[in-house]
Formats: structure tokens, C-alpha cells, sequence
């Protein structure tokens, strides 16, 4: 089994699946955890959070992507 870590916590799973596909497109593999009812409930995930999660091994160079697509 793969240790996961936290890359980042979002209010919706549109914004963590935008970053999901950046992450996928460098190579590195990443899992998007939502307790949302399988998007049936998006409001559900307003309260917990939509959590991208990579290995630990990606996280050094998936915070770099994260720094490099997000907004100055």
C-alpha cells in the first residue's frame, strides 16, 4: 500500500480535479478524497474539504507544480 499525503485541501472537487490533471500530466499520480456521496452532494464537501492526495515521494516535486499554477 502507497503512503499518501495532503498536497492540498479545496472547497470543490471542479478546482482539485483541475489540479489533478496538471499533477497526472507531469507524471505523478494523485487520488482525489471527498466525502460528497460520489458528487452526488458537492455541498457536503464545503464542510470536510476535497483533499488531493499524491505519494509521498511525488509531494516535494507536486508542491512545485502547485506553486508554479497558482496565481501571484
Amino acid at each position: 500500500m502507497e503512503n499518501l499525503t495532503t498536497l492540498k485541501i479545496f472547497n470543490n472537487r471542479i478546482e482539485a480535479e483541475v489540479l489533478k490533471s496538471l499533477l497526472e500530466s507531469s507524471g505523478i499520480k494523485s487520488w482525489i478524497l471527498s466525502d460528497d456521496a460520489g458528487s452526488m452532494y458537492p455541498s457536503q464537501a464545503s464542510i470536510n474539504g476535497v483533499r488531493l492526495m499524491v505519494r509521498d515521494e511525488d509531494f516535494k516535486i507536486a508542491g512545485a507544480l502547485l506553486a508554479r499554477s497558482e496565481p501571484a
